[in-house]
């Protein structure tokens, strides 16, 4: 048996000749990645035992899950516990049987500018070695997922989702049927072009006056450090509580407060806020006014927010919870009122009775922000302001007023 080490280059030159050379072709990596290797394996599909690619953290470059679409005995590895972290390469011709094992992924790092260390090893096809290698690549079909057109457009989409987290969730995949549909569903996949137009039509409200009353509550926050520091009709405004009355008294008269969410008759809630409670500006205040959000930021919310209830018999609801905060970050939240909340399940393809406060991330939050129209770039012109809006803003397309 003859046994080499290998550094990155030199892994790339010898898979190219041994793709070339065997007639039988094995391969479990945990991520790859268009490269002159991934060139040359892909012409000589017919020699595919199995190929078996990692998405682990959404690290694999979607361009190649695109090229193994439909290609038989191409795979990508199902989610599990831990993370799918091989590098074998074994190739096989009648008596013999040459591998690749070590640190190198199928990257163009991995077979380029990164130092690895790998073992190439060449010897008899019956050798107890390569029993070995054959019987560890076995153990891994269990984790084959056929490559589908659909599952290469969704990973796409969650791939440059995930483009700005340092280390990005698994994506989601086929055999997760629950939250595959949710990833796949109408508003998941839509467009920003399609966005905006269904937006602004508005069928049952106006969009240039929705647009002013966002822009008046992002002014209300932009200009104190607290929502303990803004007045207690700027407080009712924000919460979707204030009346005509107070409205036209304290100058804020003009708009319709109760868009977005009416919150009269959240009758706990709008005690609270007439209050200024300050565990809710505690709650709020948590949440950052530019940037990202994380899911352990809304958690801490929204077990503040809970707080707040906790002398009522009442508990609190998923439509207050969600109106501050989509009025504070119309970029990353959506009210789910009763107007919206049954269009918003069918566009993510969930039960609408399912849902609460405490899967509010999973159900709404990590679909929409996967999406094309979410992660489109701000645009010039007319569309900016709706950009900056623009999660707020599915209440223009999905309200649709309860039947009296």
């Amino acid at each position: 048996m003859q046994i080499s080490l290998l550094e990155a280059r030199a892994v790339a030159r010898r898979l190219s000749a041994l793709i070339e050379e065997h007639d039988r072709i094995s391969i479990a990596v945990a991520w790859g990645g268009i490269t002159p290797v991934a060139e040359t394996l892909l012409a000589n599909e017919s020699k595919f035992e199995s190929i078996l690619l990692g998405l682990d953290f959404s690290a694999s470059d979607p361009d190649l899950i695109d090229r193994f679409v439909d290609v038989p005995n191409a795979f990508v590895a199902k989610n599990r516990p831990g993370c799918f972290h091989p590098k074998i390469f074994y190739f096989q011709s009648r008596t013999t049987a040459e591998a690749i094992i070590g640190s190198a992924n199928f990257t163009k790092g991995g077979l380029g500018s990164n130092l690895e260390a790998s073992v190439h090893i060449k010897g008899a096809v019956d050798a107890p070695f390569f029993e070995q290698v054959r019987d560890q690549l076995g153990r891994y079909r269990s984790l084959q997922l056929p490559i589908t057109k659909q599952l290469a457009e969704s990973y796409r989409r969650q791939f440059q989702a995930a483009g700005s987290t340092p280390r990005p969730k698994n994506p989601i995949l086929p055999d997760e049927p629950k939250d595959w549909a949710r990833v796949n569903a109408p508003l998941a996949i839509m467009s920003w072009k399609d966005f905006a137009k269904e937006a602004r039509a508005d069928i049952h409200h106006d969009f240039k006056k929705r647009m002013q009353l966002l822009r008046a509550i992002q002014q209300m926050f932009s200009k104190a450090p607290s929502l303990g520091d803004l007045s207690a009709a700027e407080w009712k405004g924000i919460a979707g509580v204030l009346g005509d009355v107070e409205a036209n008294a304290t100058g804020l008269n003009g708009l319709d407060w109760g868009w977005f969410g009416s919150m009269g008759g959240a009758g706990t809630f709008a005690g609270l806020i007439g209050l200024q409670d300050p565990t809710l500006a505690v709650a709020l205040d948590s949440v950052p006014k530019r940037g990202d959000i994380t899911e352990a930021q809304f958690d801490h919310y929204a077990e503040v927010f809970n707080v707040a209830f906790s002398g009522s018999s009442r508990t609190a609801g998923l439509a207050p919870a969600t109106r501050l905060l989509a009025m504070k970050r119309p970029d990353f939240f959506v009210c789910v009122n009763g107007g919206n909340r049954v269009g918003l399940a069918t566009a993510l393809s969930f039960a609408p009775t399912t849902l609460s406060l405490e899967n509010y991330w999973r159900h709404v939050i990590e679909p929409i922000h996967q999406a094309p129209w979410y992660n489109t770039p701000r645009p010039k012109g007319r569309d900016m302001e709706l950009w900056d809006s623009r999660v707020a803003m599915l209440d223009a397309i999905y309200y649709d007023p309860p039947s009296e």
